[in-house]
């Protein structure tokens, strides 16, 4: 892992893992200025900073393979919540949920987790050929 990210501020990767910070930060800071409660522009914003947080992080990756690895995890995830939030109802401990974490944790992460996938496998599976 630390292997990983440090090969990221390599010189042949560093304007690319800067370039993907940047424009992450600016989508999500004019998210916030927009406003994301009801706006679909400042969800979309967000939801594009948060994949091109992702994208900083695993660039790097060379293998289609990784990536859907990646988007596969993360829908497992998606449906691992819904598992235990039904299992949490039927046993009626409710009070247990929050939906706040678990609305984050599926918009914030698992999301843009399946969109970095699969976008990054349809790019390297392109440039493969």
């Amino acid at each position: 892992m630390k292997k990983h990210v440090l090969s990221l501020f390599d010189p042949a990767h560093r304007w690319y893992t800067i370039s993907f910070i940047i424009a992450a930060i600016l989508l999500i800071f004019a998210s916030q200025a927009v406003g994301i409660t009801d706006n679909l522009p400042g969800i979309a914003m967000l939801l594009a900073g948060m994949v091109f947080i992702f994208f900083a992080l695993i660039h790097s990756w060379r293998e289609p393979r990784n990536y859907g690895i990646l988007a596969g995890v993360c829908a497992g995830l998606i449906l691992l919540t819904f598992l235990v939030i039904h299992i949490l109802s039927a046993l009626h401990l409710d009070k247990y949920i929050s939906e706040g974490i678990v609305m984050g944790f599926i918009g914030l992460i698992c999301i843009p987790g399946i969109l970095s996938g699969i976008i990054g496998a349809i790019i390297w599976a392109i440039r493969k050929r």
